[in-house]
């Protein structure tokens, strides 16, 4: 993307939200209008970029997290796509998901099915996607193994990263 159209967006999405902050639902509508993405995942998609951006739980994100996040979503290749979720998880960003944030993720998971019955079969799958991520003599998850073992099962794709 060039810098022109990213300051366009950025001037767009001033004139929306002139507090520089954005609700989910501000949200929601330039989705919506911006993006080429299947219109049935724009919510999804939405919702998982506020639970991950919305750190201080104020109900809003700033413009700099949501151009992030939308580019990634609606942009990226799918390796990009899994690097974003990689980042996602990687909470304390020292390049590894440890078993703190493997909690964090499984948490993830089960808010983004909304504890509809599926929880044991997806808690399931977190333990089949942990095992064939290859973890370290410490326990930890490379980015690279993130990567790769999504990469090859497009179910475990689809329920840990709510972007691909």
């Amino acid at each position: 993307m060039k810098t022109s159209e990213i300051t366009d967006w950025f001037n767009e999405l001033k004139s929306r939200c002139p507090n520089g902050k954005m609700t989910k639902k501000d949200m929601l509508k330039c989705y919506r209008d911006l993006s080429t993405c299947d219109m049935d995942k724009v919510e999804h998609v939405v919702n998982a970029i506020y639970k991950a951006f919305d750190i201080d739980n104020d109900g809003k994100v700033d413009f700099k997290e949501f151009v992030i996040g939308f580019l990634l979503t609606t942009k990226g290749t799918m390796e990009e796509k899994l690097d974003y979720t990689f980042q996602l998880y990687d909470i304390d960003k020292d390049g590894y998901i440890d078993q703190t944030e493997i909690d964090v993720m499984a948490k993830y998971v089960l808010r983004m099915l909304g504890g509809n019955g599926n929880e044991l079969e997806s808690i399931e799958l977190l333990k089949h996607f942990i095992s064939s991520c290859h973890c370290n003599e410490q326990g930890l998850i490379t980015k690279e193994n993130f990567i790769r073992a999504l990469s090859k099962n497009e179910l475990l794709s689809q329920l840990l990263s709510p972007f691909t």
